[in-house]
């Protein structure tokens, strides 16, 4: 019994988790109660954006880390390292990483291993299941049976999981029969139950983000993983399901979205031919303005159904144009040569290329490119 005791504590586990903006140095703009008492802050500070990953890493393992949350096109990374607690003393843990795509948010998900290190042979033949694990319990847990009918009764439910549906455990017991359906945004029912049925039919998981009822006419973004546990004796499945709150991570995006909304309209309505484009390929733009659009005579339907969005297209010999602007903004950040145009209607535009290096908040470059007519024929 003794032993069995021991072997139950060697793997304890404690599941903290925080949310970061990957283009504000990090800054950690949502977390749990968890992770706030582990860390030794206080919620205000985060609300404050006064504090950063880099508070709780070892300077040795900042890089690392980094580099590992900033992989291209990875949604889901898992990292093993130290991390801080409120004494400042290193603690190893499990991190799994969700970078959210479109946006510079990275949710993460850390378990506290750390009573387990003496135990890390045995830990290491289970990492992979662990990793699955923080995944699916991370957050607001309840099971759900579906009834023939369609209609989700909750028959488990987690503190955190009640909270978030503004509730508690204590009541959702005492009526027996809570609905989670009746919980979903009437927008979001189709997409759920369409889920629900693939999943059902499956086998599969799902993964959904849709909006929760909170409280009467309020409703918060929420993170859906869930999965058939089992099978009741009538058939019915059980699903087990994971909630996190993301209210805030859409609140980032639509502001993200505004913001490259009047980007577009600013770019759309300034004086000049102007346009953005990368270094690698300065002569495909991201965007144009009207005045590009008119000094080249072609829609921008046309330009990217005849053209590929490829000014390149429109110039004699560009390959040697390009590598003159790589060579002038490697010197000193920016570039100013003369071209022609074959624009629409067989006229040719006599233009000077002038462009800017700049460097964009999430720490990429791009290409400030004006072009200005000299002549034309």
């Amino acid at each position: 019994m003794k032993n069995n005791t021991i072997n139950e504590n060697a793997y304890a586990v404690e599941f903290l988790n925080c949310t970061v903006d990957k283009a504000q140095d990090f800054k950690i703009i949502d977390c749990d109660s968890h992770f706030a008492e582990f860390a030794g802050i206080h919620p205000s500070k985060i609300k404050e954006g006064k504090f950063f990953l880099t508070d709780i890493l070892k300077p040795v393992d900042r890089d690392y880390v980094f580099k590992k949350i900033c992989k291209k096109d990875a949604k889901y990374v898992y990292i093993d390292f130290d991390i801080l607690n409120a004494e400042k003393e290193p603690v190893f843990i499990h991190c799994s990483a969700k970078n959210y795509e479109g946006s510079s948010l990275c949710r993460l998900v850390f378990a506290d291993v750390s009573k387990s290190r003496e135990k890390s042979r045995e830990l290491e033949q289970t990492a992979n299941a662990a990793n699955s694990l923080i995944d699916l319990v991370a957050g607001g847990v309840c099971l759900f049976r579906v009834t023939p009918d369609m209609h989700f009764n909750v028959i488990h439910i987690n503190e955190t999981c009640s909270r978030l549906f503004g509730t508690t455990i204590e009541s959702c017991i005492k009526r027996g029969d809570y609905r989670l359906d009746e919980l979903i945004h009437p927008d979001d029912k189709t997409i759920v139950y369409q889920a629900i049925g693939r999943a059902m039919a499956t086998g599969e998981g799902l993964d959904l983000e849709y909006r929760v009822m909170k409280h009467r006419d309020k409703f918060i973004w929420c993170n859906c993983s869930a999965a058939v546990q089992r099978y009741e004796e009538d058939g019915s499945p059980v699903f087990q399901a994971v909630f996190i709150d993301i209210t805030r991570n859409k609140e980032a995006e639509k502001r993200a979205d505004a913001a490259n909304e009047k980007l577009i309209n600013l770019l759309e309505n300034l004086a000049g031919a102007i346009f953005f484009a990368s270094l690698e390929k300065p002569f495909v733009p991201d965007y144009i303005s009207g005045d590009f659009v008119r000094l080249i005579g072609y829609s921008r339907d046309e330009f990217e159904s005849r053209f590929g969005n490829d000014l390149g297209r429109l110039i004699d010999d560009p390959q040697k144009l390009e590598k003159e602007i790589k060579k002038q903004v490697s010197k000193g950040g920016k570039s100013e040569i003369t071209y022609r145009i074959k624009a629409k209607g067989a006229r040719t535009a006599l233009v000077q290329d002038t462009r800017k290096l700049v460097t964009q908040q999430d720490g990429s470059n791009t290409l400030i490119c004006e072009l200005q007519e000299i002549s034309n024929q």
